[in-house]
């Protein structure tokens, strides 16, 4: 195993459009090198939906920064959202500039959809439902020639040293291990969606930074908080993909093999919340009903959404018949690492952007395509604090930094597949404290609790990968009621004693450590 020592200024992990944003504005600022593990796993690249910003004079900053509040079940950090919803556009105005282009009418103007939740149409995209695909060509074209891209790689422990990161430790799909050393790290990885058996994430987003930051003594808050997205193409057992929100924003809606449309009784019907949806569809299912989207009422379908056209022909869906089957799927993570509008974590020098951040800008469920919205808004937030930092020095911790050579023995960890399994069948669109406790316990009966320089390095990303669904599985028993996307069987409705009361979780909590409190 080859041991290589690097020296940065600024190291990010992840690829999407949080990763990409901060590289952008850092450079020719900073020196930076930009850590993935595959150049095309990115969520960003699966992105059908648009970014949310207001386009219309009938709509403003703070109708937008209402229906985030709302669809979070109030529970948002209203500071951060302010944050998110005034500055967005400018930064897309900035994107423009640069060549990127959204999809206009005839006219030349914005087109802009609606979706689940939004009282106003605000929804840019380009290229129809490939947003995500010509936003991540769109930046790589702007970063390729200017940053250090290491791929291949997966980062399987931050370096620190009291309350400082001063690096990471990378293993290769070849098995070889490598240290980097920076004045700043940026953790961009994603959620964890690739936890669930049914999802919409790619497959490797696993929940790993997380428990890196954990590890290295962040705080972690809202776990339970896991969105749900109503409609993925489901077909044969399988899942073939995102449909996108935006063809219910067209018109499509909801309805069972019994010609049943399932969202009448609710007073948005199809574009109700995320949340709701998802549990109506699993309801009907539940009872023994297919459930299809009804898209005989877009005349253009194949042009207007060519990237779920070629799924379901990769499904064998017969398009002209006007009928998409689908169920829910593990979506998007609300919570995260604790970051504050810089996207600070509680260890200094390390930074979380996206999806593995909780800035609290979604609350206990996000508002359709601010996603992309919070990637841009708070990669420029954490660039602008690297850059005006005093960070960029020498680091005491890499001079004296050494490579552990002792081979250590294999720890019990669950597989993957196990894993996948359980959280779907535990942590999914509903729960309670029966099936929670059950999944706590099993997941306690591994080496869970051990200092990671006594874990073997092939062995470090699954423990990563166990230690975060522990978490989140602590945070769901723990909130005694249901909101947002958190929903408990046994606690079916909200309690206002759990109002803005977020659970936190650290590694120096006595209280929190594993094996402790079992029973509770």
């Amino acid at each position: 195993m080859t041991k290589i020592k690097r020296q940065e200024d600024v190291v990010i992990i992840g690829g999407g459009i949080s990763a990409c944003t901060v590289a952008m504005q850092l450079y020719p600022d900073r020196k930076v090198t930009l850590i993935t593990k595959d150049l095309t796993s990115t969520n960003t690249a699966r992105a059908q939906g648009g970014i949310a910003t207001v386009v219309h004079q009938s709509d403003s900053w703070l109708q937008h920064y209402q229906d985030t509040i709302t669809a979070g079940y109030g529970m948002n950090n209203k500071q951060a959202v302010e944050l998110l919803v005034k500055n967005g556009r400018p930064y897309i105005d900035a994107w423009i500039d640069k060549g990127f282009a959204f999809d206009r009418n005839e006219q030349g103007r914005l087109l802009a959809g609606k979706e689940g939740a939004h009282r106003h149409a605000r929804i840019l995209h380009a290229g129809g439902d490939q947003t995500g695909k010509n936003l991540m060509a769109f930046l790589y074209r702007q970063l390729k020639d200017n940053i250090t891209i290491i791929s291949d790689q997966t980062v399987i422990q931050l370096l620190v040293n009291g309350d400082k990161c001063f690096g990471v430790q990378l293993l290769s799909k070849q098995h070889e291990l490598s240290h980097v050393f920076a004045s700043d790290i940026v953790l961009a990885t994603g959620g964890c969606g690739g936890l669930f058996e049914i999802t919409s994430n790619h497959p490797s987003i696993l929940g790993e930074g997380i428990s890196l930051a954990y590890h290295a003594g962040a705080t972690i808050s809202d776990l339970e908080f896991i969105q749900f997205h109503p409609t993925l193409l489901w077909k044969d057992n399988k899942s073939y993909g995102l449909i996108s929100e935006a063809v219910r924003g067209e018109g499509a809606y909801l309805t069972t093999n019994n010609n049943r449309r399932i969202m009448e009784p609710h007073p948005l019907k199809d574009l109700a919340p995320r949340d709701v949806v998802a549990r109506y569809i699993a309801d009907a299912r539940a009872s023994g009903e297919d459930v299809f989207l009804d898209i005989s009422m877009i005349t253009d379908f194949t042009s207007r959404f060519p990237t779920i056209t070629k799924q379901c022909q990769q499904a064998g869906i017969k398009l002209d018949q006007g009928l998409i089957p689908v169920a829910p799927g593990a979506h998007f993570l609300m919570g995260g690492v604790v970051t504050d509008s810089n996207g600070a974590t509680t260890v200094k020098h390390l930074y979380a952007v996206g999806e593995v951040a909780n800035t609290g800008v979604h609350g206990a469920n996000r508002l359709a395509s601010n996603s992309l919205l919070e990637g841009l808004v708070f990669g420029y937030q954490v660039a602008n604090a690297i850059k005006f930092s005093k960070s960029n020095e020498e680091s005491k911790e890499r001079q004296h930094f050494s490579v552990a050579t002792a081979t250590q023995s294999a720890i019990h960890l669950p597989s993957l597949s196990d894993l996948r399994h359980n959280m779907s069948q535990y942590m999914g669109i509903y729960r309670d404290h029966q099936g929670l406790l059950r999944f706590k316990q099993w997941l306690e009966q591994f080496d869970l609790v051990i200092d990671l320089a006594e874990v073997p390095v092939f062995q470090k990303a699954m423990l990563h990968q166990t230690i975060t669904t522990w978490l989140m599985v602590t945070s769901a028993l723990k909130r005694t009621e249901s909101r947002g996307a958190h929903y408990r069987r046994d606690f079916p409705i909200a309690n206002e004693h759990w109002n803005q009361v977020h659970i936190e979780q650290t590694k120096q909590q006595k209280r929190q450590k594993i094996g402790v409190g079992r029973n509770t």
